[in-house]
């Protein structure tokens, strides 16, 4: 993330964020609550990186935010400000989800490469249930 845009969102807004996030994302059953896996730190950054287009509406409900009771607003933004309820549930949830910790403890490794076995396809052939499609050939509309 660039420095221009981490200075965007000031330490402020990301405890702010944090406190949010833990409404949607709280501790419970065996799972730490979003805040205590730094999700308003580097998770908050990698997701900010990879969808910029969030930054503004996120921005704009953390100021928003001010003092009010952090279940209040995000019930507020759920049922007045969908654009900027679904920029804090993606930011909250996807860097959750970022972090190796929460991957490790719901058993997901990530996505990995799974290559075929080289006898595979005959498998999926072998009831002739793909012969009709493979006897049409190939159907596509070439791109503008």
């Amino acid at each position: 993330m660039s420095a221009a845009r981490r200075a965007q969102i000031d330490e402020r807004m990301r405890a702010t964020f944090a406190a949010l996030a833990d409404v949607l994302i709280p501790e419970a059953a065996g799972m730490p609550a979003a805040s205590q896996v730094d999700v308003q730190g580097k998770w908050l950054d990698r997701v900010l990186q990879a969808r910029p287009d969030i930054l503004e509406p996120l921005t704009r409900i953390l100021t928003q935010a001010g003092d009010q009771e952090p279940s209040d607003h995000v019930r507020r933004l759920q049922q007045e400000d969908p654009v900027g309820f679904g920029a804090l549930a993606l930011a909250a949830s996807g860097g959750y989800y970022m972090n190796p910790k929460i991957r490790k403890l719901i058993g997901y490794p990530g996505q990995k490469a799974n290559p075929p076995y080289p006898d595979e396809a005959e498998y999926y052939l072998r009831d002739g249930l793909l012969d009709p499609v493979i006897a049409r050939g190939p159907i596509y509309r070439p791109a503008p």
